[in-house]
Formats: C-alpha cells, sequence, structure tokens
C-alpha cells in the first residue's frame, strides 16, 4: 500500500531517500511500496532525460527514457537509502550520501523499470483526457490487436467500443485512478470465429467490468489499461477526430 505523508513538502524532501532495503534471493531488487502514487522529474537538465534501468543501479542496461519535464510517472516502490525516522534525525551530508543509494521502480509511457529516486519528487496524477475522445487497441496481453479494435468515450460519460467481434457500449466512470464501467454493458451477441479475437474481447470486458488502472503518457498521448500488479494489459493510441 502507497502511503501519502500528510505534509507535501516534506514528501517532496523526503522521497528521494525514504524507505527500507529489501532483494530478493535471486539477486533482483524489489520496492517495497513508499511515497507519493506519482513522481515527477526534477534536477534533469533540459537537454538530457531520466534513464530508465532493467534494475536497480546504474551499472544496469537502459531500457527506456523519461523526459526531464515529465510528470504523472507511476510510483511501483523504492528500496535503499533511509528510512523517514532516520531521514528527519540525519545530517546534510548523510542524506545526500543516502540519495546515490536509493532507486524506484517505475511505469511510465508503458515501460515498468527503476530509476535514481533523486532525480524524482512527488508529481500529480496523470490525466487520461478520455471523455469525447477515440482511441485505437493496439495490443492485449501482448498480442497484437484485431484491425478496427477501438473504445471511445463521449462527453456524457458513455462509451463504446470493439476488439473486433463485437460492439459494446455502456456508462464508465473514474474511481481513484482506475476506468470502471458504471452498471452493466451492452454487448451484441454474434459468434467470434477467430478464438483469438474471443479471447482478447473477453479479457477487455472483464478489465472494464471488475475495473482497471489507467496509465496515461502526455509524450506520446498513449494510454493503457494495467493489471493488478501494474502490469500493462491493454495499450491503446488516440485516434484522430
Amino acid at each position: 500500500m502507497i502511503v501519502r505523508l500528510s505534509s507535501l513538502t516534506r514528501m517532496a524532501a523526503f522521497v528521494a531517500v525514504a524507505s527500507a532495503f529489501s532483494a530478493t534471493s535471486g539477486g533482483r531488487a524489489t520496492a517495497e511500496a513508499d511515497g507519493p502514487d506519482y513522481f515527477r522529474v526534477t534536477g534533469v537538465e533540459a537537454n538530457d532525460v531520466l534513464n530508465i534501468r532493467a534494475d536497480a543501479g546504474a551499472s544496469h542496461p537502459k531500457i527506456g527514457e523519461i523526459p526531464h519535464d515529465a510528470d504523472g510517472i507511476r510510483n511501483l516502490g523504492c528500496i535503499g537509502g533511509l528510512s523517514f525516522a532516520e531521514w528527519e534525525k540525519a545530517s546534510d551530508a548523510e542524506r545526500e550520501a543516502a540519495r546515490n543509494t536509493r532507486w524506484c521502480r517505475i511505469e511510465y509511457g508503458g515501460t515498468e523499470g527503476w530509476v535514481a529516486a533523486r532525480f524524482l519528487a512527488e508529481g500529480a496524477a496523470p490525466a487520461p483526457a478520455a471523455r469525447g475522445s477515440k482511441w485505437r487497441i493496439t495490443e492485449i496481453d501482448g498480442a497484437l490487436a484485431a484491425p478496427g479494435a477501438e473504445l471511445g468515450f463521449e462527453p456524457d460519460g458513455s462509451f463504446w467500443g470493439s476488439v473486433g467481434c463485437n460492439r459494446f457500449m455502456g456508462s464508465a466512470r473514474i474511481d481513484g485512478q482506475r476506468l470502471v464501467a458504471d452498471g452493466p454493458m451492452g454487448v451484441t451477441m454474434m459468434a467470434c470465429a477467430d478464438p483469438l479475437i474471443d479471447g482478447q474481447e473477453r479479457r477487455v470486458l472483464a478489465l472494464l467490468e471488475e475495473g482497471a488502472p489507467l496509465a496515461y503518457d502526455p509524450v506520446t498521448d498513449g494510454m493503457a489499461l494495467l493489471q493488478a500488479d501494474g502490469t500493462v494489459a491493454v495499450r491503446l493510441e488516440r485516434q484522430a477526430d
């Protein structure tokens, strides 16, 4: 469970070095949920980027980049550094030393990885800007979606879509950071000849019924429906009006 501190000022300072260290027996770092729900980048020059690493540490392979002014970076937990109690008692020198040992697991633009926490501060939740928009479904559970798979949101809160076989429609609401179908959905009853499309359709409908966390990348203007563990279930690209 991600914990919010009462003072945002203290949180912005603490987030770069707080929490306890843990690691799996297999050697890969395991993050402990701590800090704000979302980060923003800080301390990176305008002509530079924040690197995303495959694991916690600068020696691990680079797997992505985050712009110097990015916000809405999803916090999946951090390791290393000082606990909050230790941070409050530490000297400036101890705090500075701790900054270099703390790494955070994040999700940004559909990429999950690790970034140096000294370049993170408390950020704002991304706005998917979904209402009155149309999105092309490009990928479902890692597999390409069928041509014509789409999801649309109307200004009145209704939505509609298809994964390549049946059409579905209903009303949606945002519950926290989750997109949830508000009430029963209407679905046409055609038999889907392609088992892959049939399975993908069932998957999307289940995510909408159960509620799926949202991720939005303002750089690419892409959106994703996430699984409970934060991994991407469905990728979407905005369609031009």
